[in-house]
């Protein structure tokens, strides 16, 4: 049975990993318009992998004290660890997809 923290938290990572893709690329593209703007964008996807990484050991290592037995509870963190990477990085690409459709469909920038 999955707890609700296990599907909150993968709601969050899910949301956390789509901001920081579109972060990622945004802050390529805003470099053009202000460096200060584009670096804190691009920082954006490092802070966003950071938040993601810490929620996660945390509910990791919320759940591994749920379970008993050395075996059960090293499968329980090494499945967590492996569903919050896959989900953190499946949003991340799909938020540079998302921005990418953005940029083709005429998402412009004011020049002033």
């Amino acid at each position: 049975m999955v707890s609700t923290l296990t599907v909150n938290v993968t709601v969050v990572v899910g949301l956390v990993g789509f901001y920081g893709g579109l972060a990622h690329d945004l802050g390529a593209t805003a470099a053009f318009l202000d460096p200060r703007l584009g670096l804190g964008l691009s920082l954006g996807a490092y802070i966003a992998g950071g938040v993601s990484a810490l929620l996660g050991l945390a509910t990791v290592v919320v759940e591994v004290t749920r379970t008993a037995g050395a075996s059960s509870m090293a499968a329980t963190a090494v499945g967590l660890g492996l569903l919050f990477a896959v989900v953190f990085g499946l949003f991340f690409r799909f938020g540079i997809a998302v921005y990418a459709v953005l940029l083709r469909l005429g998402f412009g920038f004011s020049r002033q």
